[in-house]
């Protein structure tokens, strides 16, 4: 059995990478696409669990789309909490370089010399945040907005599932059979497939909340309701994964799963997804006053990754994860507890007291080495 390294090369498709024979493109955001194994792949399904507000996983679509803008991809929009044409009003505007951090957060950041021993002063930094030097995907101001002549020069889907409702045999809920029909409507051209030889496009589909209580049925009763909710997203999520097979598309599509009464609906929703995140954010939670998590906004945990054509599976730097959200851009970083470099009266007087006695009365200020 031979075994053959895994070698990323440049794909034909724009804003795409070749990884494992297979186009990989970014998520917009450098951190987010080195946890997940370097970007998403084409044919795949990406999801985000969102947070309870749903405001730091808007922020994530907006890296995607506005990705997709810069790398001249076509867009598929989909939602029915809001018209989708407002979501690509503020998307953020490309840099060519890496941000700075405009403000002072890492550890050790500001001081010249450690204060725990000498001879650590030569050790190099622990890399806490990732993809700072990628020269995959680009890097966006999220200060400054993409202007609208050039959102409009994109060729852009727009679905809205509550008009033109259509019902497909198998759904009980017409708002998923209409995203269903759009998209396969929007597949079935000849430039998305991957097996043509000839194809210069590539689909960047994003629906936005799918399963919110926008979502449920309302042309039947409240038990039969709650008995179809769960039902319809599953298969509509199994139906879109066989739609995006052997396509040069990915599904963007974030999920409100803390408003779901089963636990169970998240569960089965994973069989058919091929990497999924969760976003805790740490508003209105008593982790939001800690000192521990003072430099960060809320936990990001990885709950799914895929390994397409690959016999081993991508390992993340740490599991142990963090994001914070800056004036200017969105940071995924490890998770570390904050260093305490000063003495203070209460941590000398924890010092003392913890010290048992002994036969000599030596207190430990009492000692001088």
């Amino acid at each position: 059995m031979s075994f053959h390294k895994n070698n990323v090369s440049e794909s034909g498709l724009p804003g795409t990478k070749l990884k494992n024979n297979l186009p990989f493109t970014s998520s917009g955001i450098p951190s987010l696409d080195h946890v997940t194994g370097g970007g998403l792949p084409a044919s795949s399904i990406f999801a985000i669990e969102e947070d309870v507000l749903g405001n730091y996983s808007r922020v994530l679509t907006k890296y995607f789309l506005a990705e997709g803008i810069v790398c001249k991809h076509d867009l598929f929009i989909a939602s029915a909490d809001e018209d989708p044409a407002i979501i690509v009003n503020e998307l953020p505007q490309p840099t060519t370089e890496p941000l700075e951090d405009d403000d002072v957060s890492s550890v050790g950041e500001g001081i010249d010399k450690m204060k725990i021993a000498w001879r650590y002063e030569g050790l190099s930094r622990v890399e806490s945040s990732f993809g700072s030097n990628t020269n995959f995907g680009h890097h966006f101001d999220l200060s400054k907005h993409i202007d609208s002549k050039t959102v409009n020069r994109r060729n852009i889907t727009y679905c809205d599932p509550n008009i033109n409702q259509s019902t497909v045999k198998g759904f009980k809920n017409s708002l998923y059979s209409t995203l269903l029909t759009t998209i396969q409507k929007v597949l079935s051209k000849k430039e998305y497939k991957s097996s043509k030889k000839n194809n210069k496009n590539f689909l960047r589909i994003s629906i936005q909340s799918i399963g919110s209580p926008i979502w449920m049925a309302l042309d039947c009763d409240e038990t039969s309701e709650r008995n179809h909710y769960g039902k319809d997203l599953i298969k509509f999520m199994y139906c879109l994964r066989v739609m995006l097979r052997d396509t040069n598309a990915v599904a963007f599509i974030s999920i409100p799963s803390h408003l779901f009464d089963d636990d169970h609906v998240m569960k089965r929703l994973l069989y058919s997804i091929d990497n999924a995140v969760r976003i805790e954010s740490f508003t209105g939670s008593s982790k939001e006053t800690n000192p521990v998590y003072k430099d960060y906004h809320g936990l990001f945990h990885i709950t799914k990754l895929s390994t397409p054509f690959s016999l081993v599976p991508f390992v993340p730097p740490s599991l142990d994860l963090a994001f914070k959200l800056k004036r200017k851009k969105f940071l995924i970083e490890k998770l570390h507890l904050p260093p305490e470099l000063q003495e203070t009266s209460e941590r000398e007087q924890d010092d003392i007291t913890a010290i048992p006695p002994t036969c000599g009365g030596f207190k430990k200020k009492d000692i001088d080495f």
